[in-house]
């Protein structure tokens, strides 16, 4: 495997942690607002950190997914819930595609 592909990898499985980390802290602290906003700081984080390992159609599109689609299901925390699902299946897949066919 390329280092580029495995430090691409390697950020992948950082950003995972990070969110997942950032989710149960504001379970913890019945704080999904707070949570919403670390969740957002987070995506334009991980988005700044793809840009220079991907393509530029598939920066946008991770763009528009993470930045412009909103959840709203009534309650916060599942909101907060889907949010972060959407953005850990979205690097799992990257992963994924990583492996089986290099960066897209």
């Amino acid at each position: 495997m390329s280092d580029q592909k495995e430090e691409l990898l390697q950020y992948i499985q950082v950003s995972l942690d990070e969110l997942i980390t950032i989710h149960d802290q504001a379970e913890k602290a019945l704080n999904a607002v707070q949570g919403k906003d670390h969740v957002t700081k987070w995506k334009r984080k991980v988005i700044d950190g793809l840009s220079p390992y991907v393509s530029p159609i598939y920066l946008q599109h991770v763009t528009k997914e993470w930045l412009e689609t909103s959840y709203f299901v009534g309650d916060i925390f599942d909101e907060l819930a889907d949010e972060v699902d959407m953005c850990r299946r979205h690097l799992k897949k990257l992963a994924k595609d990583i492996q089986m066919t290099g960066i897209p």
